[in-house]
């Protein structure tokens, strides 16, 4: 029987963080199977960690395919080796030890809902703490916050298998937000929730997406927000007016792209 949490980690040149990560998942209370993409590394992922046929996979593609490619070739081995949950994460990141247990329980104690992220800690490159990012964690706000940007860590997601099978795998046109229309496209036929708890370190890079295609992830951004575009939705007309605004004058920005409780609070639909 296979485990019934598969981890998907997508990995380029993140030789200096990806074996804190996989030991953070490995040292969990709940077990799993960690599927790595060497997305066509300098130095072949499988030169970095001990091999561990049971508990960790490496995929080499020889090609880089970047992050929704790659994440695409994890998740066809994941899904044909018939895992239940499929937790998403980076290869830079650091999960605590009761992440993967409590999302699984919530998933399996609320049917109706997706995929469940959580709060994180967010830490520099040198694993120096620098904020709190506390995300909405109920479905309806969740879904309309959506209009404006991203509400869901990603690399903190856990998503119901079958529902990739249901909607499909990762886009690969919106190469600098393809984790944001993921969502939208799961949040847009299923609930998705977060759990009110810190239950990752998610480091801020400055070789990270954000940072070197930031005017990139905004153009698709705005593509998604327009694809998934509900003009009855006033969050809808705030976030593309918003996108536009950081397209033409775009800010330096410090930390991740989610949204504060107090701030969700003021953007929830009445």
């Amino acid at each position: 029987m296979p485990q019934q949490i598969a981890v998907l980690m997508a990995a380029y040149n993140a030789e200096k963080t990806l074996s804190q990560a996989i030991d953070s998942l490995l040292r969990g209370t709940h077990p799993c199977k960690i599927y790595v993409v060497d997305d066509a590394s300098s130095t072949p992922v499988a030169d970095l960690i001990a091999p561990d046929p049971e508990r960790v996979e490496v995929i080499r593609l020889e090609r880089n395919a970047g992050p929704a490619g790659a994440r695409n070739a994890g998740l066809a081995r994941i899904l044909a080796n018939g895992h239940e949950y499929v937790a998403i994460m980076d290869a830079d990141d650091v999960a605590h030890p009761e992440r993967l247990a409590k999302q699984a329980a919530f998933l399996a104690a609320n049917p109706h809902v997706a995929a469940v992220g959580c709060w994180e800690r967010v830490i520099d490159e040198n694993s120096e703490f620098i904020s709190y990012a506390a995300m909405p964690c109920d479905a309806k706000t969740i879904r309309n916050l959506l209009f404006v940007k991203m509400c869901v860590s990603h690399p903190a997601l856990m998503v119901r298998a079958q529902v990739f099978k249901a909607v499909g795998l990762y886009r690969q046109s919106y190469y600098a937000a393809e984790d944001y229309e993921l969502v939208r496209r799961i949040a847009a036929r299923y609930d998705v929730a977060n759990l009110p708890e810190y239950l990752i370190e998610y480091r801020i890079s400055s070789n990270g997406m954000s940072a070197r295609h930031r005017k990139r992830q905004l153009i698709d951004r705005l593509r998604i927000q327009v694809a998934y575009f509900d003009p009855f939705k006033w969050q809808a007309w705030y976030g593309v007016i918003r996108t536009l605004v950081q397209v033409v004058l775009p800010l330096k920005r410090k930390l991740p792209d989610t949204i504060k409780p107090a701030r969700a609070k003021m953007l929830q639909a009445t």
